[in-house]
């Protein structure tokens, strides 16, 4: 599984009160889950005070906050490579637009003319590619989202052993908090679907536009050039 640290610390929070079993961190606001941590954290002074044979308890949350890092990584490495792609397309034009210039001093029509096609094709895979780049933006976003609503579910269950196993500091937990930050946390996921949507619509067509223009190459080389797979 790759990592990413920086979206991944469960970092404790610095308390003023020993007595508190939780840390209220004010953020400006709630559109801010995507890059942050939750707000409503057990302290782990607190959690500390549990078996060890308890703990285990808490492994489904934590299976699950594994989860949501693994497919935001995922996303993550998608987006690297659809950036060498788009440079490697880029590429492809710029030898393109120089072969047409070398084939047409030569007066060889035929290639000048393939040469042209293969820079249009070149141009319609750097549109999709960054359309595509757009769309995955769009679902990292949303798994950034998801992934502080799999910490604030990891924080609800920690808070309830707490609360079960009744240590020092259980008393001042409201179980009702962490439940509502997970539900908060739950519609801002929500909110970039349409997002998301949308960016895949743009891509699609893009995609389209690519097809054809790698069909009119492949129509015009007999087949020699044009497929997506052979670059």
């Amino acid at each position: 599984m790759n990592s990413h640290p920086a979206d991944d610390s469960l970092r404790p929070v610095p308390v003023e009160r020993a007595d508190l079993a939780l840390t209220l961190v004010l953020l400006a606001s709630l559109g801010a889950a995507c890059a942050t941590p939750p707000t409503l954290r057990v302290r782990s002074d607190v959690l500390d005070k549990i078996t060890i044979e308890n703990k285990l308890l808490l492994f489904d949350a934590e299976n699950e906050l594994n989860i949501a890092i693994d497919a935001r990584d995922q996303v993550v490495d998608e987006i690297a490579r659809l950036k060498d792609d788009m440079r490697r397309a880029k590429k492809k034009r710029q030898v393109a637009e120089r072969d047409e210039e070398v084939f047409a001093e030569k007066g060889d029509a035929e290639r000048a003319r393939l040469a042209v096609l293969r820079g249009q094709a070149a141009d319609a895979q750097t549109e999709y590619l960054d359309a595509r780049l757009e769309w995955a933006r769009e679902r990292l976003d949303k798994e950034r989202r998801q992934l502080v609503v799999a910490k604030a579910k990891f924080e609800l269950a920690k808070a309830k052993l707490v609360k079960k196993n009744n240590v020092p500091g259980a008393s001042s937990i409201d179980l009702a908090d962490f439940e509502e930050q997970v539900a908060d946390y739950a519609e801002d996921v929500g909110d970039s679907e349409a997002d998301i949507q949308e960016a895949e619509a743009v891509m699609k067509e893009a995609e389209a536009q690519w097809v054809a223009a790698n069909g009119a190459l492949r129509d015009a080389s007999g087949g020699a050039l044009g497929s997506r797979w052979l670059d």
